[in-house]
């Protein structure tokens, strides 16, 4: 079955990429796009799924239970599990959420949260291909972790700056905001993921707790429906280093501004009306 799945996702790419090609090969960078936003999330999706399904990660989510009774047993899995589910609430939906500029976009919830979970559901599957890529070198299971971190490390924020921040997400970063969270969301994400993943090697709830993040990002940045124009306003800010980087809405006056929460008494609900 899975074998099936698995060409569905490679035809589903090519048929991806064509369509692409022909209609936004030529869209330049720095206009904001939700269809063409949507077509390069669905190459990347079918991507991660195939590294999962080539790593057998696919196959260990299917036939591995979520929890076992010996766990439940288990004050320590409990707290665990507890604490990781915890933390990725916390980080996400809550200091994520918060310090997000959304500057005009209207709501819609259920399709940012359908993103959201495509987006976990692939990027989840990813870090445990590579995982499960580490683990098969015959390290000590603080060695897999350590190269897992690694690997995940320079990936990530690389992925993020230089691609995902401006040719597949809307802007919702200030310079500010993307070092808030990373210190804060992404880096003790891995951390304590990871290490969860190395003590217990409970892979579905591993993965769940990446797509409840990424769906709580969705929601978060309300991420657009691939009906909607393109915004008249283009905050897209780069580097002029070699490889451009992002680095997110540069405010006039960070103590004014509407869009970012720098100014006394800034609160979500103080954005723009109608946003």
């Amino acid at each position: 079955m899975l074998d099936w799945f698995a060409a569905l996702l490679a035809i589903t790419f090519v048929a991806l990429a064509v369509i692409y090609d022909v209609r936004f090969r030529t869209v330049p960078w720095d206009i904001y796009r939700p269809k063409a936003a949507w077509l390069r999330a669905g190459l990347y999706f079918c991507c991660c799924w195939l590294l999962s399904y080539l790593s057998g990660g696919m196959q260990l989510l299917l036939d591995s239970p979520l929890y076992t009774q010996e766990q439940l047993r288990n004050p320590d899995w409990l707290a665990w599990t507890l604490g990781l589910y915890a933390f990725i609430l916390i980080a996400y939906a809550g200091v994520w959420t918060y310090f997000t500029p959304v500057f005009e976009r209207r709501k819609n919830t259920l399709v940012s949260a359908l993103f959201g979970f495509l987006w976990g559901s692939s990027s989840g599957q990813l870090f445990l291909a590579v995982w499960l890529t580490a683990g098969r070198l015959g390290l000590p299971d603080w060695g897999t972790w350590l190269l897992t971190f690694t690997m995940l490390a320079a990936w990530q924020p690389n992925w993020h700056n230089i691609y995902w921040d401006h040719y597949i997400a809307p802007e919702h970063d200030t310079p500010m905001t993307q070092k808030i969270k990373a210190l804060g969301c992404h880096i003790p994400n891995m951390a304590i993921a990871l290490t969860y993943l190395t003590l217990y090697e409970n892979h579905l709830i591993f993965v769940s707790t990446q797509v409840i993040a990424c769906m709580s990002a969705g929601i978060g940045m309300r991420y657009p429906a691939p009906w909607v124009a393109a915004s008249a306003l283009n905050y897209a800010r780069r580097t002029a280093a070699r490889i451009p980087r992002c680095t997110g809405y540069i405010p006039k006056d960070p103590r004014s501004d509407p869009y970012t929460p720098f100014y006394p008494g800034w609160r979500p609900a103080d954005r723009p009306p109608g946003t």
